[in-house]
């Protein structure tokens, strides 16, 4: 793949350097938008930008600008003339154009804005206003759009006078006189009925729609549910002002998906490429949250200094620490995990809190107790080859016990008992952080990861010494 960006970068390059308008064009022709811009992605001078817009031409300029980068794109906007940026911006799409104005600075927007023809100006800054990341920001104002008392015959003869300034032409919006969204036609239920017949018997009135103020991951839920191409959104009182088609959901899902991502690694969202991204920008990401984490784990070294006495005569219990604490933090985390899922999916809601519990709650147990019988084996072995060596236990424990293999499975019992009381409280501390989020609008991807695996240490490790200083360690030496 990169091999072959590599060419295309060279042919684009050299087409240019030869001032081979032809040979530009034909790679125009064959090749995708997405290509050619990946390919060029690099490159931000003025001149060469200029000069494969002059030379393509209005058929392909408008969607390849939609295409470059954010840097790329206020390069061209500053280095086009008036006349210039008012062709190109008359051929681009409402939402494409917000896309690219939306992060640019103030005087390079004015002069998109002063560009536009008056309703695309309109409809430019209407998305614009709408909060961010709701449907209103990411639809577009190009659809097709007609009255229910159309005829099937007019309704195709307008197709064919709008339909290339139309987001899609697949799906014709329906409106009654009052501009009341009232159904949805199919083009494939307009080639197939009658010429006289009109809109309103052969609409689908069961049509899903959303509001202009809704989630834009609520919307991409909707077009999975409902196998949706194309959506109308409406304002409070039912009338259509913009369509979302698929080609933005996919969009939507590429951008939910690397939030999350980036809130399961505990930093904050990245806007820009990786390599695109300045070094202290994403310094500034990630300590936050380092920072954060490290506040929280001030429980963790509280409850070591409060067992201090405890670790410093039996050392072996530090031993243990590690893999008591790690298989806590897997085990909530595979459970975060699931849940936050199954959440994003509806799968289930807030209300079914209580069954989830209750299910993880028997998972968890049955989990809890493998783990421990196997844990029991494995430190018995690990004690018994000399992986784990406990040939300096306490005088005391000696005088007492006598007996260095009853010594090793107190042990091995303490650590798998710990193991089977952490794997239930971990499994529901992880249940549990996926609703919270939720139910304080939060992202519930947000408790996946080191939050999850921070809370289940502190739990883990009061499991732990408790059980050490209240059952074996009074076993151990009796008063």
């Amino acid at each position: 793949m990169e091999e072959n960006k590599s060419i295309l970068r060279q042919w684009i390059l050299s087409a240019i350097a030869n001032r081979s308008g032809k040979e530009l064009k034909e790679i125009f022709e064959t090749i995708p938008n997405i290509d050619i811009a990946e390919a060029i992605s690099d490159v931000e001078d003025p001149k060469t930008l200029l000069y494969i817009f002059r030379v393509v031409g209005s058929e392909y300029s408008a969607d390849f600008f939609a295409e470059l980068t954010p840097e790329q794109q206020e390069v061209v906007i500053g280095a086009f003339s008036d006349k210039e940026l008012m062709e190109l911006i008359s051929d681009s799409y409402a939402d494409d154009i917000v896309d690219a104005i939306e992060e640019m600075p103030a005087n390079i927007v004015s002069r998109v804005l002063k560009a536009c023809p008056k309703d695309l100006r309109g409809d430019v800054n209407r998305l614009l206003n709408y909060k961010e990341n709701t449907a209103g920001s990411i639809m577009t104002t190009e659809y097709i759009e007609m009255k229910d008392s159309v005829t099937v015959k007019d309704a195709i003869n307008e197709i064919r006078t709008k339909g290339k300034d139309a987001e899609t032409v697949y799906t014709i919006f329906v409106r009654d006189s009052r501009r009341t969204l009232v159904g949805t036609v199919e083009l494939s239920d307009l080639i197939f009925s009658k010429e006289d017949e009109v809109l309103s018997d052969i609409m689908d009135k069961d049509f899903v729609c959303c509001n202009v103020n809704d989630d834009q991951e609520d919307v991409a839920k909707m077009f999975k549910r409902y196998d949706l191409t194309a959506m109308a959104v409406v304002n409070s009182e039912k009338k259509i002002v913009g369509i979302i088609t698929i080609d933005d959901v996919v969009d939507i899902m590429e951008q939910e998906v690397s939030e999350d991502i980036a809130h399961m690694a505990a930093i904050t969202d990245m806007e820009d490429p990786y390599l695109k991204t300045p070094v202290l920008k994403l310094v500034l990401k990630c300590v936050p949250w380092i920072i954060a984490l490290m506040v929280l784990q001030v429980f963790s070294t509280l409850i070591l200094s409060s067992f201090e006495a405890a670790i410093s005569r039996f050392a072996i219990l530090a031993v243990f620490t590690p893999l008591i604490m790690d298989a806590g933090g897997n085990s909530g985390g595979q459970t975060t995990t699931m849940i936050v899922r199954s959440l994003s999916l509806d799968e289930f809601s807030n209300k079914d809190y209580g069954k989830v519990m209750l299910k993880e709650l028997r998972v968890a147990s049955i989990i809890g107790a493998i783990v421990s019988i196997f844990a029991f084996g494995w430190l018995m072995f690990e004690m018994s080859v000399g992986i784990v060596n406990t040939d300096s236990f306490d005088i005391s424990v000696t005088a007492t016990w006598g007996n260095k293999t009853a010594y090793e499975c107190l042990i091995a019992a303490l650590v798998g008992g710990t193991l089977f009381i952490t794997m239930i409280v971990s499994r529901l501390v992880g249940c549990s952080l996926p609703f919270l989020a939720k139910l304080v609008k939060l992202d519930p991807a947000v408790m996946c990861g080191p939050i999850t695996t921070t809370m289940v240490d502190i739990a883990s490790l009061i499991t732990y010494f408790l059980l050490w200083t209240q059952v074996i360690g009074p076993l151990l030496i009796p008063h």
